[in-house]
């Protein structure tokens, strides 16, 4: 009998310590930049906040820096980031696409056009950034001879530069296009999505994603894969129940206003799809702008799969 209660003893003390170590508690920490990028996550920032580190609205500069240090656990920025930070140094691989473009010409104009850009100074943002590629290929393509660009560091800039002068020509994004016309509905704009599609006869472009380092995957896969399950959610809920998340949004200091923000989220495509699912239009964007994800396309491992 005492044999028994010892076998039985030693067997609970396994179960134990075997339900230790599967539980995992790592807590996860995000570098997200502001705009449609944040919204994205705002389901996960608001109601995870205990279990997630967050560090929201934060630079190129800031970004770039993140995947240089390698210590972020998931970083969600542009994609020729992530993959030109992978084709360096192979520290990130992708997770997912979240923002397929949300990019706009816009001016207080009357009349504003692709033909208003003859012979003007544009200012833009974005430089060495997809949207450099993305905006100076369509211009060409619809043959606008503009005079010149000026690149600004982000589209706050480019906004204050909308609602600083009249006669401005600037590329902005959403949320930040509907924020500015809170105070002048006049603006005109121009999607450059439309034109991209236009252009290349297929949809959007894939714009901003979630990079996840590898050695957390390697030491916390289990806990990884969960977030990926709630970012999914989280993404969905973002177009199943928009007025939600631009509460969460305004409540989290992402751009605006709830009003402002529930308006401005259909103009952001917000949508998940899975870093196997985004392969080939991720490559079919790179195709011939190599210049701008390292010089080469990611090889396969750059895709994760949980």
């Amino acid at each position: 009998m005492k044999r028994i209660l010892l076998i039985f003893s030693m067997l609970m003390v396994m179960v134990f310590f075997t339900s230790c170590k599967e539980k995992d508690d790592y807590k996860l920490s995000i570098v997200s930049p502001s705009g449609a990028p944040a919204i994205a996550i705002a389901d996960l920032a608001y109601n995870y906040s205990e279990e997630y580190e967050f560090n929201i609205n934060k630079t190129p500069e800031v970004l770039s820096a993140s995947f240089i240090a390698n210590e972020a656990d998931v970083i969600i920025a542009p994609i020729n980031m992530g993959a030109t930070m992978y084709n360096k140094t192979g520290n990130y691989v992708l997770a997912s696409m979240v923002t397929w473009g949300n990019l706009y010409f816009a001016s207080r104009m009357t009349g504003f056009s692709l033909d208003s850009m003859t012979g003007k100074n544009l200012v833009f943002f974005g430089q060495n950034t997809i949207n450099q590629y993305i905006v100076e290929s369509v211009l060409a393509y619809n043959n606008v001879a503009y005079a010149s660009i000026d690149y600004l560091s982000d589209t706050n800039l480019t906004k204050n530069e909308l609602l600083g002068n009249e006669s401005a020509i600037v590329l902005i994004a959403e949320p930040a296009l509907s924020v500015c016309k809170t105070k002048y509905p006049e603006i005109e704009e121009i999607s450059v999505q439309e034109l991209y599609s236009g252009m290349t006869g297929s949809g959007s472009y894939p714009q901003a994603g979630c990079f996840i380092r590898k050695s957390t995957i390697e030491e916390h896969k289990s806990v990884v894969n969960t977030f990926i399950s709630k970012l999914e959610k989280s993404v969905k809920k973002v177009n199943d129940d928009t007025k939600t998340i631009a509460s969460y949004a305004e409540e989290l200091a992402m751009g605006g206003t709830a009003v402002v923000l529930e308006n401005a989220i259909p103009n952001c495509n917000i949508a998940y799809k899975s870093a196997i699912d985004s392969k080939s239009q991720i490559e079919a964007l790179f195709a011939n702008a190599l210049s701008y994800c390292g010089g080469a396309l990611p090889n396969e491992e750059f895709y994760y799969s949980k």
